[in-house]
């Protein structure tokens, strides 16, 4: 009767646990082809290349921004209103269009308001406040400067450039982070699963589950989210923009000579 009891219960196992690995491995199987699929698309920006930033945004003057022309809406603090997967679900150009011309929804068009530089410097603010980023000189920085630097700067370079080691090899190049066209066309979802599952035909492997033996730390879902963090850091700075620190010294000095009051 013992042995009756135990074959059927094998069976079941057999029959239920075929079923489940099926369904996770066609729901997988169905993220990698939807990768495949869109990766044989070329990523066409959908702005011209004299919208995108001239440099890096800054999340501090994009704050003083947000103050003037989005508080009002939208809440002292960004997060009071939006939420990550409404960030995560858009590339921030589609995001640019959108403050840029509005939206149906009610959101006011801003391209009469606001220069192109201002909007991304609002945006980036925005996206670092929600999101999340790692301050300037924290020990999280500091952290995930020697996860990229221990895994991914062999072939992106340590400032995110393309350049690493291998990348004179490597056909096509690895991704410059720090080109505009190229981070701001991708959203969230899209990076996460770039790292996630890899991109085809290319030398960018699958990072899902991989386990750094040395530092002891698994690339695991967290682990992914964070390294988007981290690689979306390479698109803005933590610092006053220098073209808005000249505009300061330049009020400075007309009030100093009388010539505004």
């Amino acid at each position: 009767m013992l042995s009756k009891n135990l074959a059927l219960c094998f069976i079941i196992t057999l029959l239920f646990g075929s079923a489940l690995s099926s369904s996770a491995f066609a729901a997988v199987s169905y993220e990698k082809e939807e990768l495949v699929s869109s990766t044989i698309k070329k990523w066409q920006p959908k702005i011209p290349e004299n919208e995108f930033p001239s440099h890096q945004p800054s999340i501090v003057s994009g704050k003083e921004v947000y103050k003037m022309h989005c508080a009002m809406c939208h809440g002292d603090e960004p997060n009071e209103v939006l939420t990550k997967d409404q960030l995560r679900s858009k590339s921030p150009e589609e995001q640019y269009i959108i403050i840029k011309n509005g939206n149906a929804k009610g959101m006011p068009a801003f391209k009469n308001k606001l220069s192109r530089d201002e909007i991304w410097d609002a945006l980036m603010y925005v996206r670092a406040g929600v999101l999340g980023y790692y301050p300037l000189n924290s020990d999280e920085l500091a952290k995930m400067n020697a996860i990229f630097g221990g895994n991914c700067a062999v072939c992106h370079g340590t400032r995110g450039h393309g350049d690493g080691p291998l990348h004179k090899s490597l056909n096509p190049v690895p991704a410059n982070f720090n080109m505009f066209q190229r981070l701001y066309t991708r959203s969230d979802n899209r990076l996460h699963k770039e790292l996630t599952h890899g991109i085809p035909w290319t030398a960018m492997p699958a990072w899902k589950n991989r386990v750094d033996f040395n530092q002891n730390y698994k690339f695991d879902d967290e682990m992914i989210w964070k390294l988007v963090t981290y690689v979306r850091q390479f698109g803005f700075s933590q610092e006053i923009d220098r073209l808005d620190i000249g505009r300061q010294k330049l009020k400075d000095y007309e009030k100093s000579i009388g010539k505004v009051k």
